[in-house]
């Protein structure tokens, strides 16, 4: 694809959203309110009007049943529900994204009356009311699309049957009944279909209350559009998608097909390495900050992309005709600052070893000083996103950030990865980082289910650990990528992993051992700048900070 006047991309769109219309006038209140119960509800698939504006939103089940709105403001969210029923409804929080254990609220709306009781739940039955009611009712009643509830807390209640809110990845569990009932021991089962799960990140989300600029275009980039465009029967196939910028081709190369990484690809398409877009599994809409935007169409600026497509296939099933993609969203009128990508962790390569029977094995990237003295420039640049991204292993991923020997607040840190929910984190406050700073990315794998080691590289049965950093201004700093090299085993990392494969992993000794023989190898790191197309390496092993971060402690009385 080539780009010639300049246009800024500001606008992911999430078409999963696109086929909905609003079928609710006014603030979302029934134009009757003498017989609301008596009123049919909308049709399936019509989006509800939230009776506020929301930032956030996301619809938790596949026809649209059941919508979740909310708003973060300092220590408090609010919640609003649309649900397409009126009998009572559930929502809560899970850690595993089943019922038991749960942090949940429990609602209804009974001759005029909203009731909303704070409960938790102890097995797989009919949940217990909190002593402590945190979970606060700010308004409910019914309409044409069902039952409205708006409640809010504080992120962290300090109840011990409260689950604390943070920037982690949630499981949010919903259900609901079309009865109501006259108390929460009264509540009937609301059955296998009327329920479900929805991982979020219910502090880190990109915005859904955007405004497209008015004299946008728009380019769908598919595979023969950022918002993926994933069609809908291929959903379980398309694993991740990754648009490129490509320095070295020309208008020849147009057009082209080719398997990534392989031996066949040609030279010039191996130096796509800056990110425009990361899609994976799970992501929405991602819309830029006001101020930013990937800039297209001037003589320093991106001429040409390359679309990756990543395809989960084990079955090998062949008869398969795939046209997904990703849409870029893009406006003539001028951003102040040129965003830009860069890739971080750990480099995806066979050598990236990781064992069987781990419940939490660790592996680690590693950017070093070194690489963004000479990659960043004087002023250094400011992260305002990222998307944190592992294969089916990941349990959990944090992005540290290091200066002079200080550790700074993680840039982001999430203990219960998704893989089915990777979605780009908007940095509450942009982070500033400097030239000598370093970047250490960790990766905790859960391996216990396996019987064989897991290799590093593209398929979704190996593994990747690599954080694509959304950044600006835009400099030609777009990788930095470390690697343990088993120096203590053998030279040639290779052969390391050879003699890894021997090794009895069902011994606890043995897997102590490799944990401690990787946390203290030696590093390969790969990154470039000040030119682009000029590759730095070298070996560093990956210090431990003078001054580790310390999580402040939790205000509660």
């Amino acid at each position: 694809m080539q780009l010639n006047d300049k246009y800024y991309f500001v606008l992911l769109i999430n078409t999963d959203y696109l086929t909905f219309d609003n079928g609710v006038s006014g603030n979302g209140r029934i134009v009757d309110p003498i017989h609301p119960t008596q009123r049919p509800l909308v049709p399936s698939h019509t989006k509800p009007i939230p009776t506020a504006a929301f930032q956030h939103e996301f619809q938790l089940d596949s026809d649209g049943n059941f919508w979740l709105f909310w708003n973060v403001s300092g220590t408090n969210i609010t919640f609003e529900t649309h649900v397409r029923t009126r009998g009572y409804v559930g929502f809560g929080l899970s850690s595993n994204g089943k019922m038991f254990p749960s942090d949940v609220v429990v609602g209804w709306v009974k001759d005029g009356t909203a009731v909303l009781k704070d409960c938790h739940t102890t097995g797989h039955f009919t949940p217990e009311v909190d002593t402590s009611q945190d979970w606060h009712l700010i308004s409910g009643f019914e309409n044409d699309f069902g039952t409205v509830l708006t409640f809010s807390r504080k992120l962290d209640t300090c109840d011990g049957n409260d689950t604390i809110i943070t920037d982690d990845t949630v499981k949010a569990i919903y259900s609901y009944h079309p009865d109501d009932p006259d108390s929460v021991q009264g509540m009937q089962w609301h059955g296998v279909k009327r329920r479900g799960a929805q991982s979020l990140m219910f502090l880190s989300s990109t915005k859904s209350d955007v405004t497209i600029p008015a004299n946008n275009i728009h380019i769908d980039l598919v595979s023969p559009n950022y918002e993926p465009v994933i069609q809908k029967e291929n959903i379980d196939y398309v694993h991740h998608i990754v648009v490129t910028t490509c320095p070295e081709v020309t208008e020849a190369d147009v057009g082209t097909s080719f398997a990534c990484y392989s031996r066949g690809t040609p030279r010039r398409f191996q130096t796509c390495s800056e990110v425009v877009v990361a899609w994976a599994v799970g992501g929405v809409a991602f819309n830029m900050p006001e101020h930013v935007g990937f800039a297209f169409g001037e003589a320093d600026s991106p001429k040409y992309l390359r679309l990756e497509m990543h395809y989960n296939n084990p079955t090998m099933k062949s008869d398969i005709v795939d046209s997904s993609g990703i849409r870029l969203v893009l406006t003539p009128d001028t951003r102040q600052f040129d965003a830009a990508g860069m890739s971080i962790g750990v480099n995806v390569d066979p050598t990236h070893f990781i064992p069987p029977y781990q419940k939490a094995f660790l592996s680690t990237g590693y950017c070093s000083p070194e690489c963004t003295e000479k990659g960043l420039p004087e002023n250094g640049i400011k992260i305002f996103g990222l998307l944190q991204h592992a294969h089916l292993l990941g349990a959990g991923i944090i992005t540290r950030h290091i200066r002079n020997g200080t550790e700074l607040s993680p840039i982001a840190e999430d203990d219960h990865y998704d893989f089915n929910y990777q979605d780009i984190r908007v940095l509450k406050e942009e982070r500033e980082v400097k030239r000598g700073d370093s970047f250490i990315v960790e990766c905790t794998y859960d391996s216990s289910r396996r019987n064989k080691p897991t290799i590093g590289g593209l398929s979704t049965q190996e593994e990747m650990c690599v954080s694509f950093l959304y950044y600006y201004p835009r400099t030609s700093m777009s990788l930095c990528l470390g690697l343990p090299v088993y120096d203590q085993i053998s030279k040639d990392p290779s052969k390391a992993v050879e003699q890894f494969n021997g090794w009895n992993w069902r011994d606890d000794n043995v897997q102590h051992m490799f944990q401690d023989l990787v946390n203290n190898s030696t590093y390969r790191i790969i990154c470039n700048g000040p030119e682009r197309l000029k590759i730095h390496r070298h070996f560093s092993v990956v210090p431990k900070p003078d001054v580790p971060f310390q999580k402040p402690q939790r205000q509660c009385a």
